[in-house]
């Protein structure tokens, strides 16, 4: 984002990471014979915002998501939330997952959720599950006014965000649509659109 990370030491920058799998730090606690001091936190959900935080030295919220799929999602929309609320002046904001064992797929596909070509159809007719992927993002989030005071070249505007939960559903990886259509709503309106 051409903000150089030392120049992030001691301010109030954010660090929000979406995660919802333990497939790294699993691997990290079954190698027994190299497991030391230092393992158990390197394997925690926790330390993947903190350690970023730890290295980079920055002072504003440093915080883990985990909401399955829209880990991510959340983690900007938090992220957001902070940025307006003046907690943190820059936010990092994103994502990271990654599929190293196969337990979580057997699981995954013996419950029916995963399509069984492994491709995601998310709002389409033939949806019949979702496919994994892997990979790791990172957005770098300001306030309009504060960025394009500093010079920054800003690419996009996130204009509105919200969160919820489906409730009690057909089962509890079953989406609700009229959860989704609620949680849009929401969002366009607070963006001051309307969802068409």
């Amino acid at each position: 984002a051409g903000l150089p990370p030392t120049g992030l030491a001691g301010s109030d920058t954010g660090v929000f990471v979406g995660v919802s799998t333990t497939d790294y730090g699993d691997r990290l606690l079954e190698d027994l014979p190299t497991v030391e001091a230092w393992t158990g936190i390197g394997a925690a959900t926790c330390a993947l915002a903190n350690r970023i935080s730890y290295a980079l030295d920055l002072r504003g919220p440093s915080v883990a998501v985990d909401t399955a799929c829209s880990a991510s999602l959340v983690a900007v929309h938090l992220a957001c939330q902070s940025l307006l609320l003046g907690e943190s002046s820059v936010a990092l904001a994103g994502g990271v997952n990654l599929v190293l064992a196969p337990g979580q797929n057997v699981s995954l596909n013996v419950a029916g959720t995963l399509a069984p070509d492994g491709v995601s159809k998310s709002f389409d007719r033939d949806a019949d599950g979702y496919g994994r992927g892997e990979g790791c993002g990172v957005l770098v989030l300001k306030r309009l006014d504060d960025a394009v005071r500093d010079g920054d070249r800003v690419l996009a505007v996130i204009i509105g965000s919200a969160v919820n939960q489906d409730g009690r559903t057909d089962g509890i990886m079953a989406p609700s649509g009229e959860a989704q259509q609620h949680v849009v709503r929401r969002a366009c309106a607070r963006a001051g659109i309307t969802p068409d």
